[in-house]
């Protein structure tokens, strides 16, 4: 986890796939921004994809996706969705494994939430920026 001093953008998208990209773009444009690498970037925007596919999927029709992207020397994204049934993505799909080799740290759990019956849905990943040797 990331000291509290690491800035936050969050982003809330209705979790109907039409907005998705835009969870995308900003975390590419984070990852550039702090100075990683190309391919670190595709594979941050990978993940973020293939984690809000997953999320989205198992959200209520009328739940929104609520993303938080925090850079600190590594990169630190979480995506929450609430639902009544579901379970987050695990070992079991073949999401997950996309998700673990993309990234060097990977988590989902589930809370109650807030507020209503059903669940609160969290899958939080990290991505280290390459350590540049000259």
């Amino acid at each position: 986890m990331l000291t509290a001093a690491a800035p936050v953008v969050e982003l809330r998208l209705p979790a109907n796939g039409e907005l998705l990209f835009l969870a995308r773009l900003v975390a590419e444009d984070i990852a550039s921004s702090a100075g990683f690498r190309l391919d670190e970037v595709a594979d941050l925007r990978l993940a973020v994809d293939e984690a809000v596919a997953a999320q989205a999927r198992r959200a209520d029709d009328s739940a929104f996706l609520e993303c938080a992207f925090r850079c600190a020397g590594r990169m630190t994204v979480t995506v929450t969705t609430t639902t009544t049934s579901a379970f987050p993505p695990g070992p079991d799909e073949v999401g997950w494994h996309i998700l673990r080799a993309l990234t060097d740290s990977l988590d989902a759990w589930t809370e109650p939430a807030p507020g209503a019956d059903g669940w609160r849905l969290c899958v939080e990943f990290a991505k280290e920026p390459f350590p540049w040797e000259y």
